[in-house]
């Protein structure tokens, strides 16, 4: 049994990504921690629990995190999720509230009682840097962090930078420079295998509740695709990068290398920049079709109907 913690700001290929963890066998989420990014911190934390609410996992805890980047100014990505960050989809809140504690005391308190701990972020990395520059004595106890994060020649919020490392660019750099296996799956990979609008619904088809759910998210940033360019097309960053930690097979190339933020006040802000190095895998290439079968178990499961 796998245990992992989810690092999230919760937007909408966030919200797919976390039903994937927690529709696949012998992956425990022992803990899910918001932060700042797509949403404000309180509509991130919010989504989570409406989420977990709606997935019957209730007894999952959630700590809210950084409401702002350690020095970036704020960006948000509501054009793409919604005014609510998930498409404003219907999703009740169930009794479940956050912990009293915040994600950093979370994180740590989760780390010192658990080994072996693998660590997906989904957002800026904001949290992380904070928890392991308060508690270093944990880092140990991390055996590998899973980022949605960077680009190496196409951005998504610039040219140069894709969104959850150009949000917070210095604690990315943070978490680059630590000893701790990191495994990152890029913007450059996803945007290759986009799925139509007619994928969309073939993949939702038949699903149940998660299916109608899945169709209902997707709606919001295949609208602004096609608003901005025309093309009734939508990526699933989040939900990619999970995939690449709960089934490695999908993973069809990365390189060993190492990676520098640009942290300079310039218009390669937030750029990631390939260097020499041996510590991080770098995703390069993934299996679109084994990507969709894996996400369409995800949504069949039958522990949700």
């Amino acid at each position: 049994m796998k245990k992992i913690i989810i690092d999230t700001d919760c937007g909408i290929d966030d919200a797919i990504a976390i039903i994937m963890a927690l529709q696949t066998k012998d992956i425990k989420v022992i803990g899910i921690s918001t932060v700042n990014g797509n949403v404000s911190i309180e509509k991130a934390t919010r989504n989570v629990l409406r989420l977990l609410h709606f997935m019957g996992r209730e007894e999952i805890p959630v700590y809210k995190g950084a409401s702002a980047p350690l020095i970036q100014k704020l960006i948000r990505a509501e054009g793409v999720h919604g005014e609510d960050g998930l498409g404003n989809v219907s999703l009740p809140l169930g009794s479940k509230m956050e912990e009293s504690v915040s994600a950093p005391q979370g994180l740590k308190d989760l780390l010192i009682k658990e080994d072996n701990i693998d660590i997906i972020t989904l957002g800026p990395l904001t949290n992380l840097a904070i928890t392991f520059n308060l508690f270093p004595e944990v880092k140990k106890k991390v055996k590998s962090i899973v980022a949605m994060g960077g680009a190496i020649e196409r951005g998504n919020v610039t040219k140069f930078a894709e969104f959850n490392f150009f949000a917070d660019p210095e604690s990315a750099q943070y978490l680059l420079n630590l000893d701790i296996p990191f495994l990152i799956v890029p913007w450059d990979p996803i945007v290759k295998i986009p799925f139509s609008k007619k994928e969309v619904n073939e993949i939702a088809a038949g699903k149940g509740r998660l299916g109608n759910l899945f169709l209902e998210l997707a709606a919001t940033p295949i609208r602004f695709v096609h608003k901005f360019y025309g093309l009734e097309k939508l990526t699933l960053p989040d939900p990619i990068a999970m995939a690449a930690y709960l089934y490695p097979e999908v993973i069809k190339g990365k390189i060993i290398a190492g990676l520098e933020m640009e942290l300079n006040y310039t218009t390669m802000r937030g750029m990631s920049v390939l260097k020499e190095g041996e510590r991080l895998e770098i995703v390069t290439e993934i299996d679109r079709d084994l990507f969709r079968n894996i996400l369409e178990k995800s949504l069949k499961s039958k522990k949700i109907s």
